[in-house]
């Protein structure tokens, strides 16, 4: 037994020594790879970054949106660096405008055109005839010239102008067939201050069935009118103007004018108006208005008998009509009008019908 003990323990020992050596062998590697990992790459703490004023600090880079806010952003988020911005400069960035600010803004429309050429426009007017009545089919077309007089804002404003009235009834009645208007308008606005403007018109005219012989048919009109802007909504005026027909001669002028955002009201005499905004887009505005005029006018002809006359037609319009504006003072309208009043009257040999009441339509376009 004892000889067996032996030579277990003479088996045990050598592996006992074999198994340290190895180990000591392995962390004497392992130390050695290390230190020369550290001779070969030196360590260095990493720096922290340097401090920034992009984000202030306090201030979060993004905030949980609230359901119950609006596309402007609360002050509570803007940094105080912008926070301290003058307020007309805050104004201009599109995130401090509502929803209500957004959608009420809208471009507006130039009233003139560069250069001198304005505007030209045609324009046709329906007047229903019907049993002893007389119809009336009117055409008109003109072009408007601007000249700087001395400057843009005091424009020197040449409208010449053509237009035929087609007349059409019972035999019955003395009437041409046709009536025509040659004319020259020119007017100068003058603004005097700030407050206070001129407008001055004068026309010279030829109005006849291009039949007659008698100088009559050469009739001069004009106009005067002093503005107030009494505030940045109210205007007042008051003038005269010539008319130079038959039935009237001379009319004053005399009224209030409200501009508002989107509509605006004219109390005038002869010439009341109200006008309202109902759409617009890129370039155009659609209003509807409601406004009364006179109408009608005086020319010179030829009777049935070859005798020269004077023949007056008047009349008064209210009317409702609908039109779209455009950039640079153009539009194009549609209008339908009760017309009553009506008067069909020679001068020298006196001859007078009163008609009964009509309707209208008118429309028209302007470049």
């Amino acid at each position: 037994m004892h000889l067996n003990s032996l030579r277990y323990w003479l088996a045990i020992v050598p592996l006992c020594l074999a198994t340290e050596t190895v180990r000591a062998q392995y962390v004497d590697w392992g130390e050695t790879s290390r230190v020369a990992s550290e001779r070969q790459v030196p360590y260095e703490a990493v720096q922290p970054l340097p401090p920034t004023d992009v984000f202030p600090e306090g201030h979060p880079l993004y905030v949980p949106a609230d359901p119950t806010s609006r596309i402007s952003q609360t002050t509570a988020v803007i940094p105080p660096e912008l926070d301290e911005m003058p307020y007309d400069m805050q104004m201009e960035d599109g995130l401090q405008l509502n929803e209500d600010e957004i959608f009420k803004t809208r471009p507006v429309l130039a009233s003139s055109k560069p250069g001198v050429l304005q505007s030209v426009t045609t324009d046709s007017t329906w007047l229903a005839g019907s049993g002893d009545n007389i119809g009336m089919t009117d055409v008109l077309g003109t072009i408007t010239l601007g000249f700087p007089a001395p400057t843009r804002d005091s424009p020197l404003i040449v409208t010449p102008g053509f237009g035929m009235h087609f007349l059409v009834g019972p035999e019955s009645i003395d009437a041409p067939p046709t009536l025509y208007d040659a004319f020259l308008t020119t007017r100068w606005i003058r603004p005097l201050n700030e407050k206070w403007g001129l407008i001055l018109s004068g026309t010279a005219g030829y109005y006849s069935d291009f039949k007659q012989k008698s100088s009559d048919a050469f009739r001069p009109s004009a106009m005067a009118i002093a503005t107030y802007n009494w505030n940045k909504q109210w205007q007042l005026l008051g003038g005269v103007v010539w008319l130079n027909r038959d039935d009237f001669n001379i009319l004053p002028i005399a009224g209030l004018v409200w501009t508002g955002e989107n509509r605006k009201l004219e109390l005038t005499f002869p010439r009341p108006r109200y006008s309202q905004l109902w759409d617009y887009g890129p370039g155009y505005e659609d209003w509807w208005y409601l406004t009364g005029e006179l109408g009608g006018g005086t020319w010179s002809v030829q009777r049935a008998d070859g005798a020269n006359d004077l023949l007056t037609i008047s009349d008064f319009r209210a009317i409702v009509g609908f039109e779209r504006r455009r950039d640079g003072g153009g539009k194009s309208f549609i209008e339908f009008g009760y017309v009553f009043g009506r008067q069909f009257e020679y001068k020298y040999q006196p001859y007078t019908i009163d008609m009964s009441d009509t309707v209208m339509i008118r429309s028209g376009w302007w470049f």
